[in-house]
């Protein structure tokens, strides 16, 4: 069995979003008591409490708390569970010591079993804009309007994860447990391949010519950033202003990192179903992060490479084709023709001249046919291909404000 996530964007009222706001508060409160109560019975017996033990304890809580009884019973049991898990992933040596969650920190509820309905499915929209929308009801909290932007299976839905983001979205997320033969298995032969070299000033060179610009959504909303970092730091801690200081803050990182991700997915989709095989080279990004100038450490992040290769082999691994990583090491100064080392390469140079053979071509479109070659895919002669930016994609659109690239919400209305 394979657990697979689909989340949506959800609105309510405000009388909802503030009853949420209420039972995270709640949620918080009850995950330090159970922590409290864990370093006592350790204190006085030398013992941690098993997972059981935690979950009756929650449910104890509750019955003698009527602050802790606005939570539903299965989400008490649920928060006992997550303490758990936090304390197994430190006993193993994998994270911190679980420690005092802060109520603003606290941002998500889980129904495991019960406490949630979906209703009133129907479709919206027109076009390409079309869509389906829906009606969840949450035990305790209330109705939520949901826009079904995927198809996923409501009789499979193991547990339901409210979620309020730092920047005042909520999403809902539907945990669905598949069988692993559902991604799709590769029924055909494999017929051809792209080899991808992944750089800062071009984000994507592909081995056919094509190359994608790097965007940099982070270093084009820096100044705004910084503005907002700096007035947030003159605010008194926790106080109205603080919190909508933050608020903006949090909307501003969220743009960016929608629009990254969009651009990945759109990408990702449009090499998947072009090609069978994926050449990609196995880049230590933290080792590149940590020998960088500030600069450049800055654009490496901007770049998220981990990110976009995760991105890259979802869409083809879900469609059942092969994902090869190559190493990396001297796939820039490497010469395609000959396999010679140019040793004298630098970053600045953008031209790859080989001085063995005098082969020379564009630096990143070099590194992307020797990631092919070293997979075993390379044709025997050498492709005649020029560089030319792939068509622009329908990402997610963008307008400047204040120096910053913001992202355009959807229009949506109730009714």
């Amino acid at each position: 069995m394979r657990v697979r996530a689909y989340r949506f964007r959800a609105y309510c009222s405000n009388t909802t979003a503030r009853v949420l706001k209420t039972q995270l508060e709640v949620a918080c409160k009850l995950y330090n008591a159970l922590l409290h109560a864990e370093q006592e019975e350790y204190e006085k017996n030398k013992r941690t409490m098993s997972k059981n033990e935690l979950r009756q304890l929650a449910l104890d809580l509750r019955k003698r708390n009527t602050e802790f009884q606005a939570l539903h019973s299965q989400v008490a049991q649920q928060v006992a569970e997550r303490f758990y898990q936090a304390r197994e992933r430190f006993l193993e040596g994998l994270a911190n010591k679980p420690k005092k969650k802060k109520p603003h920190r606290y941002l998500s509820l889980v129904y495991p079993q019960s406490g949630w309905k979906l209703s009133d499915v129907r479709e919206v929209g027109l076009g390409k804009n079309k869509k389906r929308r829906a009606r969840l009801y949450l035990s305790k909290i209330g109705f939520f309007t949901l826009v079904i932007h995927r198809v996923f299976p409501e009789s499979q839905v193991s547990q339901v994860c409210v979620k309020l983001y730092p920047s005042g979205r909520i999403h809902v997320i539907f945990l669905v447990e598949e069988e692993a033969e559902t991604l799709g298995q590769s029924s055909g032969e494999l017929k051809n391949a792209v080899g991808v070299d992944l750089g800062i000033t071009r984000l994507a060179t592909l081995s056919d010519g094509r190359y994608l610009e790097n965007p940099k959504p982070l270093e084009r909303s820096l100044e705004r950033i910084r503005m907002l970092q700096r007035s947030l730091s003159r605010k008194r801690f926790l106080s109205n202003n603080w919190l909508k200081t933050k608020t903006r803050l949090a909307k501003e990182h969220e743009h960016i990192k929608d629009f990254r991700r969009d651009l990945f997915f759109k990408l990702g989709a449009l090499l998947a179903g072009e090609y069978d095989v994926l050449v990609l080279e196995d880049l230590d990004v933290q080792g590149l992060i940590q020998s960088g100038t500030k600069k450049r450490r800055l654009r490496l992040h901007d770049s998220s490479f981990s990110e976009l290769r995760a991105v890259l082999e979802w869409e083809f691994r879900k469609r059942g084709k092969l994902v090869l990583p190559v190493p990396s090491y001297n796939s820039s100064r490497e010469c395609f023709l000959c396999g010679g080392i140019n040793q004298s390469l630098t970053l600045e140079d953008r031209v790859f001249l080989c001085p063995h053979c005098g082969f020379a071509l564009d630096r990143d479109l070099n590194a992307s046919l020797v990631l092919l070659k070293r997979a075993g895919w390379v044709p025997p002669s050498v492709p005649a291909v020029e560089l030319h930016p792939i068509p622009p994609l329908p990402t997610l659109g963008l307008r400047r404000q204040g120096g910053a690239v913001r992202q355009e919400a959807p229009a949506f209305r109730r009714g």
